[in-house]
Order: C-alpha cells, then structure tokens, then sequence
C-alpha cells in the first residue's frame, strides 16, 4: 500500500488528536531513518516513540497556552513577522541553550511570500560553551533545508547579531565558528539569498 493510501485511510479511522499522534510518530520514524542513512547513527525505539510523545505534547500545550481556536489559521504568521516580496522565500531561524543540561535546540521556519508554511525543522545538538556556534548551525541548517527541497531566492532572519554581522564580514573570528561561518558564505555567495 502506498503510504498517501495508507495516510488516507487513517484519517477516516482516527480521530483529530490521534491522527496528530499518527503523524508526528511517523516523522519520528522518518527521522530516525535519515539519522541512519545519514549519519549511520542508530536511534532506539524507545526514543523514536518518547520524542514523538514529547513533540505532540509540547504542540498541544503551546496551543492552550495561546488560547488558539478553530477559527484562526494555523499557517498564519504572527503579527510582527514581516512577508518577503515575492518569489522570494523567508527563513526563520531560532536557537536555543540550556547550559545546565550540555544541549541546545535548533528551529528553521520557511514561510513563502503571503505567509504560507513551505518547510520546518528541528533538532537538538550537544551545547559546547559557544552559543554563537549554535546560532551559526541554525543558520547552516536553514540554509541546507531550503537547498535541500529546492526553494530559492530566500531571505535569512536570525535574532543573533553577532552571526549576522560575521556572516556579512563585519567582524571576524578565528574561533570554531569561523569555519561555519565560511561555509555559510559561500552557499551565500553561489546562491540568490540574502540577510
């Protein structure tokens, strides 16, 4: 059975909130595969399930926290969040720490020119004392997802002052996220992309 068959199928057997289970197990599944293939990293099943579990919990109380209800689209951007012009596409992207825990967070967000959900991404990483490091990957992950399902040109947002003036060389560094840095650039520099 094809898996658009299958997806089918489940929505007329599931309700709404186990279709959402449903899903998000899925790409967890998924997820696990790339690990695999592409990293040749083995992820436990018991974590396939538990990080699914995590991820629609965490939707579920950022949606009562908000307050949001039937009637708002869920594609809609928050108010201060600016449209690219078209054909051009915008790439949030977000990073977070928690030094206590040695991890940090990864979000890429890849909205097109009214607001529309093109692409998202997630991940966590090891957190080794440099949260510029951290900000530079998010920007290199956006930077692979949008390359990687072929959305161009694309405008780059970060909140990191810092990357966005190393990535536009007005300062410099020779730390690790040097090396980053430079890679960025030059998938800017053969690209139509902007900061």
């Amino acid at each position: 059975m094809e898996f658009s068959n299958l997806t089918t199928h489940i929505t007329s057997i599931l309700t709404e909130e186990e279709f959402e289970e449903w899903v998000v197990f899925c790409w967890s599944i998924w997820l696990a595969r790339n690990h695999l293939i592409y990293d040749k990293a083995i992820t436990e099943s018991q974590t396939i399930v538990v990080r699914a579990a995590n991820v629609v919990n965490s939707f579920r109380a950022d949606t009562l926290q908000c307050g949001t209800s039937k009637s708002i689209k869920p594609n809609t951007p928050s108010p201060g969040w600016q449209s690219p012009p078209s054909p051009w596409y915008k790439v949030n992207v977000y990073a977070t720490v928690s030094s206590a825990k040695g991890r940090a967070g990864i979000g890429v967000l890849v909205r097109n020119s009214t607001g529309n959900v093109m692409a998202a991404s997630i991940c966590t990483m090891i957190f080794s004392r440099d949260k510029e490091f951290v900000e530079a990957v998010a920007v290199h992950k956006g930077l692979q997802l949008v390359m990687d399902i072929g959305l161009a040109p694309v405008i780059i947002k970060s909140d990191s002052l810092n990357v966005v003036n190393l990535i536009s060389n007005k300062i410099h560094s020779r730390c690790e996220v040097g090396w980053l840095i430079s890679d960025i650039q030059e998938v800017l520099s053969s690209s139509e992309s902007s900061f």
